[in-house]
């Protein structure tokens, strides 16, 4: 009994670490596909404790953004498509709307402090 109750917790948990995981690579995918769609060089693809990462070389100002928004996006929009698999479907959403939000090593805020270097670099009317 004890072991048929572990195992009825432990399925739903490994599955959703797995989804979570999945949602992770395809996050990441997405901002692969976007860097190199716009011309720039990837340097490095690996996992760190906060999860997997690229490190690409830096690009104007319209492409960083872009591709920062590739990740997110790519999770928002697999969402969408995935809505018949309730588990990987809520598995992008929240990767990609946690992502979006400005918390330090996000997406949001770096597309956030590309914004800000776009303001700043912005002339002024005197």
């Amino acid at each position: 009994m004890l072991l048929r109750i572990i195992f009825l917790w432990l399925v739903p948990v490994f599955e959703g670490m797995s989804l979570g995981v999945l949602a992770m690579v395809l996050h990441e995918a997405g901002h692969l596909a976007a860097a190199l769609c716009v011309g720039l060089r990837i340097r490095r693809v690996g996992i760190g404790w906060k999860g997997m990462y690229l490190v690409r070389e830096p690009g104007p100002l319209w492409k960083n953004i872009l591709v920062s928004l590739a990740g997110p996006c790519t999770n928002l929009l697999l969402s969408l498509i995935w809505l018949r698999h309730d588990g990987l479907s809520l598995a992008n959403l929240c990767f990609g709307l946690v992502n979006l939000l400005p918390i330090e090593g996000s997406d949001g805020d770096r597309i956030l402090g590309y914004l800000q270097k776009a303001r700043e670099a912005r002339p002024t009317a005197d």
